[in-house]
This record gives structure tokens, C-alpha cells and sequence, in this order.
């Protein structure tokens, strides 16, 4: 584990006043799960998309359509 990071002093908040506000934070997550997606291989990207189809319920059908903005064309 020679490559290991360490972040001192995290500092992470969540604005939660109302549902604007937590869609937003979702939305935020999703952009950032989709950056990290785009970085995996073709191979674990199209695994991740099987299992989140696998059992056809709708809001992981929905998130797998959603990465799929950041696989190439």
C-alpha cells in the first residue's frame, strides 16, 4: 500500500434545508460517481451497468442510464 492517501482535515457538508437542496446534493454525488466511473475499464464499466439493471428497478435503471453518458460514444 505504498500508494496510499491521506486526507487531513476532511471537510465535507450536506445542504439538506429542502428537497432543492437535496436534489442538488444528489445530483452533485451522481456527477462524481459518473467522473470515477469513466475511469474504470470498459469491461468493470459494463459489469456495474449489469448489476444495476439486473433486477429492473426503475431508480438504479435510471442511475445505469445515466452513466452510460460517461462511456464513450
Amino acid at each position: 500500500m505504498d500508494n496510499a492517501r491521506y486526507i487531513n482535515n476532511l471537510r465535507i457538508s450536506t445542504n439538506s434545508n429542502d428537497l432543492h437542496d437535496v436534489a442538488s446534493e444528489v445530483t452533485a454525488l451522481k456527477v462524481a460517481f459518473g467522473l470515477v466511473f469513466s475511469r474504470l475499464s470498459d469491461a468493470d464499466k459494463n459489469n456495474i451497468i449489469i448489476e444495476l439493471t439486473q433486477n429492473d428497478v426503475e431508480p438504479l435503471n435510471k442511475l445505469a442510464s445515466e452513466l452510460k453518458q460517461f462511456m464513450p460514444q
